[in-house]
């Protein structure tokens, strides 16, 4: 694994002291295998604190975690293994991580005051901004095969405007608005060709759907709807939607049927497809689920075991 330079591991020496031993989930320890037969398997350990946000490149992963009360970004192998809670201010943030590319991260940061954009480089620890655009900047997602980055733009990550900057190695750098303020969009995700991306937008009575469009018409297009009612009684909520490796579905998590779970939905619509691949327990919120490389396992965030960890649900039948 490249990601992860050797000799930084006193950087997470802090956080080494208060690891403690994972919770049994069953006589398995931090294995739970599901009715379904989906293998659910803990890969942080409690000491690293709210894990949310996984983004899976290779064989490492970045998160987000808390730690003394502010966000931080996280790095490990994918079996949560080598674990190192990168530097950052100790009165600022950092959100959101994705993968640009091997070694290099792009995240959100209020360092400089404002929520902008920022690169790090997890071989040395080294951040610097790539953009000072006036506005707020949230959770960034580089574009495959191209040095373009979509993003959210507004004082609230999940419901402002999707920008593009075409070109992040141009001088000036250059954005176009790709939806109106007025749609409400959020966690902005690409398909593998770099030519389409989904999203998600807040409905009426806090209800959330997932949306999609195309940069050849950047015409929004609502994938999936919302019930009059749902078995939990309140809002029907559809989000964090991933595209899967091959491009031929996309990864949701959604409260559908009373449970927090996962669904993969045809880039179509539901109509022309949605299917659950595994519900949580109750009383659980899953959350931000993502794709290993080769999509035949799934990783999310979820409160499951008491605490907000990350799992890796593997045995799909994908």
């Amino acid at each position: 694994m490249s990601q992860i330079a050797p000799g930084r591991a006193a950087r997470a020496a802090l956080l080494a002291l208060t690891l403690l031993p994972l919770h049994a989930c069953d006589r398995h320890g931090s294995r739970v295998v599901s009715p379904s037969g989906v293998v659910w398997n803990r890969i942080t350990p409690p000491g690293a604190s709210e894990a949310d946000w996984p983004d899976w490149r290779g064989d490492s992963i970045a998160f987000q975690v808390r730690v003394q009360g502010l966000d931080r970004i996280a790095v490990a192998l994918e079996d949560g293994s080598g674990l190192e809670i990168e530097p950052e201010s100790p009165t600022a943030g950092a959100r959101n991580p994705r993968w640009v590319r091997e070694g290099l991260l792009i995240y959100s940061s209020d360092l400089a005051g404002s929520e902008d954009l920022w690169y790090l480089d997890v071989g040395t620890g080294g951040a610097r901004r790539l953009a000072a655009f006036p506005g707020m900047e949230w959770t960034p997602a580089p574009r495959p095969g191209s040095p373009g980055i979509v993003y959210v733009e507004g004082t609230d990550p999940d419901s402002g405007r999707l920008v593009l900057i075409p070109d992040t190695t141009a001088v000036p750098l250059g954005k176009i608005y790709l939806t109106p303020g007025s749609l409400g969009a959020g966690e902005p995700d690409w398909n593998p060709a770099g030519d389409q991306i989904c999203f998600t937008v807040r409905g009426p009575n806090a209800t959330s759907q997932i949306w999609r469009l195309s940069l050849t018409d950047t015409l929004p297009i609502q994938l999936t709807v919302a019930p009059s009612g749902n078995p939990s009684g309140g809002p029907q909520v559809d989000r964090s939607p991933k595209w899967s490796p091959d491009g031929s579905g996309i990864l949701m998590s959604s409260n559908r049927g009373g449970l927090w779970g996962v669904w993969i939905l045809s880039p179509l619509g539901e109509a022309r497809g949605l299917t659950v691949i595994a519900q949580d327990v109750p009383g659980a919120e899953l959350r931000h689920p993502t794709w290993s490389p080769d999509g035949k396992r799934i990783m999310a965030s979820t409160n499951r075991s008491g605490d907000r960890a990350l799992w890796t649900l593997s045995n799909l039948g994908l």
